[in-house]
């Protein structure tokens, strides 16, 4: 077979993959953005620190009701993105930890939009929190 014919069958087959797809083959075009909302009780501040393997975000406090976001270049064709954080606040001495982003989980939303509440964090559902790992802050 002539090499172009090759990667006419390669892009076809791409093609085809993309359309049968879908979201296994969504490009993006603009990076994604998560954001985190403080919805504690009791107006109290929000504490966090997010980090991926790769970036540290540094640590942030939200009043209440207020809304820290980032934005982020999700990995194309292996989804391994994961950016992890850290949560406390007044009324809690314990840390709390969460996978704020887990690209098998999330893939799809944009913006990526969490309500923190003192059980946990929640989207459309809320989760659990983390148990405490080494990974985490």
């Amino acid at each position: 077979m002539a090499p172009y014919m090759k990667s006419l069958l390669l892009v076809a087959a791409i093609v085809v993959a993309m359309s049968e797809g879908g979201e296994a083959w969504k490009i993006r075009f603009a990076p994604l953005t998560v954001q985190i909302q403080n919805g504690l009780s009791q107006n109290q501040d929000l504490t966090l620190h997010c980090k991926s393997k790769d970036d540290d975000l540094g640590e942030h406090t939200l009043q209440n009701k207020a809304t820290y976001e980032f934005k982020f270049w999700p990995r194309f064709f292996v989804r391994t993105t994961l950016f992890f954080c850290s949560f406390r606040w007044p009324s809690d001495t314990s840390l709390h930890y969460f996978d704020i982003y887990v690209e098998d989980r999330d893939w799809g939303c944009d913006p990526c939009t969490w309500n923190i509440e003192e059980s946990g964090p929640c989207q459309n559902k809320c989760f659990p929190w983390n148990s405490p790992s080494p990974k985490s802050q």
